[in-house]
């Protein structure tokens, strides 16, 4: 050992006294992002900090609390943007807009809040801005709550049908698995299909992801200023 290695860490090991819950939360977000929820342990998320697992029971409660701890760090990271406080459109659809970002960027976001509901700290001060903002535009009270739930559910499931498809593995992949199963049907059967194929390949694209949102959009302003 020379004296510029003496005394640091082995690599991946956290130096003794310097485990905090952040490091905790930080890890566990990189681990989830890399193996998925499912695959996540404390004690794979020990051996990734180079700590024992007991370690990790002096800054967190248990598994749930961590998990909690992990969705509320995603979620501080996403603002409502800027803006007049009737402008739903720009305002409520730009938070959309980046809470997709940000599951895009960090996957466990999506899967954490579709298991474990939105119940962390800064969602709720979110969810007070958005509908504050929906009802100074003139949505009905009914119709604030069903237009964001609308917006945010579809949000969700094109999250849920695109990271497994074009983040989750390289897009060309997606696409070489429509090239496969297209090039194995008879187009006298399926002319549709084969005819459509340059337009399927990207049905899992931000191109298609922007085109149901601006259609959904579209549809609730007519909503505003309307009764239920």
């Amino acid at each position: 050992m020379t004296d510029r290695t003496a005394g640091r860490p082995r690599s991946g090991r956290v130096a003794r006294n310097t485990l905090s819950r952040g490091r905790i939360v930080e890890a566990a977000v990189a681990l989830i992002d890399g193996g998925g929820l499912a695959a996540f342990t404390m004690p794979r998320l020990a051996e990734q900090l180079g700590v024992g697992t007991m370690s990790l029971y002096r800054h967190i409660e248990d598994k749930d609390d961590l998990l909690d701890a992990m969705a509320e760090h995603l979620i501080s990271g996403i603002d409502v943007p800027d803006g007049e406080p009737a402008d739903w459109e720009t305002r409520v659809v730009g938070y959309l807009r980046s809470l997709r970002d940000q599951a895009i960027c960090h996957p466990a976001l999506a899967r954490l809040l579709a298991d474990r509901g939105l119940t962390v700290g800064p969602v709720f001060n979110q969810l007070e801005t958005v509908h504050s903002i929906l009802r100074a535009a003139g949505f009905a009270d009914r119709d604030a709550v069903r237009a964001f739930y609308s917006l945010l559910t579809y949000v969700f499931g094109s999250l849920m049908w695109q990271l497994p498809r074009v983040h989750l593995q390289p897009e060309a992949d997606y696409v070489a698995a429509w090239d496969r199963s297209l090039v194995r049907l008879d187009p006298t059967a399926y002319p549709n299909l084969v005819n459509l194929r340059d337009h399927l390949i990207t049905s899992a694209s931000t191109d298609q992801f922007e085109y149901g949102l601006e259609h959904l959009v579209s549809s609730l302003r007519t909503r505003v200023n309307h009764n239920p």
